[in-house]
């Protein structure tokens, strides 16, 4: 059986409201603060950021190791 070009086009239109909707929600979430951290810290001094940054990394990383 062979399909119409309107049942593709139809198909499409679906799977585009369901993105949208999905997008809409994800829009909607809350900013984490980790997120907020990272983009506040882009005014910060870059030298001193980096260093910060590298600490949280390897103080994440230590954590994961022991939560094995």
């Amino acid at each position: 059986m062979r399909l119409s070009p309107m049942h593709g086009q139809k198909v499409g239109d679906e799977i585009g409201e369901l993105l949208r909707k999905t997008y809409d929600d994800v829009l909607r979430e809350p900013l984490p603060d980790r997120m907020r951290d990272l983009l506040e810290g882009l005014g910060m001094d870059r030298p001193f950021f980096l260093a910060e940054a590298r600490a949280c990394e390897d103080s994440d990383s230590d954590h994961a190791l022991t939560a094995r």
